[in-house]
């Protein structure tokens, strides 16, 4: 019973979004903490791979398992970035070498590193405000208040 209140759809899904962000988060904030480091490559994965791992997991549970009280697991494909586990995900990342190269053989940059970072915290952020919401909803359920 608590099983399939913990498990609907949704939740899953955004604990798998602050996971990936989370993470991500670390990462580019080694980038900007090496912004200075000589032969320092930036290294990032990709946000839209995961995504659409996501997504193609998602409409697979849909068509296995229609309905929206589905209890069924999502399980997203790996990726050349990401490899995912039954409680979590691992993060290969790779270097982007994007830039170009300054006289320390660094590729910085900042304008570039602080855009992923602010997008990076907003797909955080909005995932952990939403499981908030969906938890006081479920909380709300049991204490049977309005």
């Amino acid at each position: 019973m608590l099983d399939g209140l913990f498990n609907q759809a949704g939740i899953d899904v955004l604990e798998r979004t602050i996971q990936f962000a989370g993470q991500r988060h670390r990462i580019i904030i080694n980038n900007i903490a090496n912004l200075s480091t000589p032969n320092y490559r930036p290294r990032d994965v990709d946000a839209a791979e995961f995504r659409q791992s996501l997504a193609k997991a998602l409409k697979k549970r849909h068509a296995t398992h229609p309905g929206l009280r589905s209890t069924a697991p999502i399980r997203p494909k790996d990726t050349a970035d990401i490899t995912f586990t039954d409680q979590g995900m691992e993060l290969n990342p790779r270097p982007k070498g994007e830039g170009i190269l300054f006289h320390d053989r660094n590729d910085r940059d900042l304008e570039g590193l602080m855009g992923e970072l602010t997008e990076n915290t907003l797909a955080h952020r909005t995932a952990t405000e939403l499981l908030r919401a969906r938890f006081a909803t479920l909380q709300m359920s049991i204490r049977e208040r309005v």
